[in-house]
């Protein structure tokens, strides 16, 4: 059960990217060095130290750090003061979490200074926040794990009980090498980068998010996300030599919370397709014998994502309920969402097994 929430803080809260990149191209210039935005991208979500540090390095140059750093600042909050704001939906998710009784932290690799510009710049009470770790607070910046192990034990929680947001590749290696379940954010790096070093799903922002009112919804949903992303990556296993068309699903089971994956394995002999959803099914009973679905997620390109065949939910019918929860995704994401009995509303039950799906 995730108990707390960590938040990156660039990238996920807030788009400071091209603010503070803007910034440090503008110091460099004023110690007479040209500079290019793209040279600060190895370092993005490694704390300004590297931030600007590396860069100096790169180009030969010794600085004092600290000022620096504190020159750099001044030039980011002219820069981004009254021209940004939080993310789209950060407030609103942030509010739900907030009620829902969720413990939320700020662990960001950039000192104090960036943290309360931002901060002010967003609007964000820092109240809302237990713990509220920067850079400065540690020696060993992301990619190393222990800015996310302080704010875990600050908080009085596990690293396991925790979710990292991150949008930088540095910062999930570090949530990962932390032991924390990881959503990486597409706001600076993309999919493939962040699921390279770990991330467990990829979300466009926190405005992914439906409303939740509880921490158990709060868990509900990334269990979602998770099936989302283990349906999408089998998808591109599928066999599918004929029709071209890739589907991937996942079935969660209701008694172990385990998610159960499975491709479309298509056949000369088209009778002898196997669907992706009834490899999953498969999956499920091989590892579990007496499976219950409390959850499908079916990934498919196509617009609108498609449902189940009919064969596919009469196999579903022997191991949902009338209303187990069927969620279709396409491959950008969008989704829809069905009960099991508006999908197949009469089927086929044997009479001594009826009492399973009331």
């Amino acid at each position: 059960m995730i108990k707390a929430i960590l938040f990156d803080m660039d990238g996920v809260l807030i788009d400071s990217e091209e603010y503070i990149s803007e910034a440090a191209i503008a110091y460099f210039a004023s110690i007479g060095v040209t500079v290019k935005a793209e040279d600060f991208i190895p370092f993005v979500g490694a704390g300004e130290d590297r931030y600007i540090g590396g860069v100096a390095e790169k180009y030969g140059i010794k600085l004092d750090i600290e000022q620096a750093k504190l020159d750099t600042y001044d030039i980011y909050e002219q820069l981004i003061m009254g021209k940004e704001s939080a993310l789209v939906g950060v407030v609103r998710f942030l509010t739900n979490a907030h009620e829902a009784g969720m413990l939320m932290a700020v662990a960001t690799s950039a000192d104090r200074r960036k943290m309360e510009i931002n901060l002010e710049v967003m609007g964000l009470d820092p109240k809302w926040f237990k713990v509220l770790v920067n850079g400065k607070d540690l020696e060993r910046k992301k990619p190393f794990p222990d800015i996310y192990i302080k704010a875990a034990n600050d908080m009085g929680v596990e690293n396991g009980e925790c979710i990292v947001f991150e949008d930088a590749t540095n910062g999930v290696q570090a949530a990962k090498a932390a032991g924390s379940l990881c959503g990486g954010i597409t706001t600076s790096f993309s999919e493939e980068q962040l699921r390279a070093v770990g991330a467990d799903f990829i979300i466009g922002g926190l405005d992914d998010f439906e409303d939740f009112s509880s921490i158990s919804e709060f868990n509900r949903l990334l269990l979602r996300f998770k099936a989302r992303e283990i349906a999408s990556q089998v998808r591109l296993n599928a066999y599918t030599p004929y029709s071209h068309f890739q589907v991937g699903a996942a079935v969660v089971s209701a008694s172990t919370g385990s998610v159960y994956r499975g491709c479309n394995v298509e056949n000369s002999s088209y009778g002898a397709t196997i669907c992706a959803e009834r490899g999953a099914m498969m999956e499920a009973v091989a590892s579990e014998g007496d499976f219950r679905i409390d959850m499908v997620v079916v990934v498919s390109d196509d617009d609108p994502p498609a449902p189940p065949c009919a064969l596919c939910l009469q196999v579903m019918a022997e191991f949902a309920k009338s209303d187990t929860e069927v969620f279709l995704y396409d491959t950008e994401g969008k989704g829809r969402q069905f009960r099991f009995d508006e999908l197949l509303p009469h089927p086929f039950i044997f009479p001594t097994q009826r009492h399973r799906h009331s």
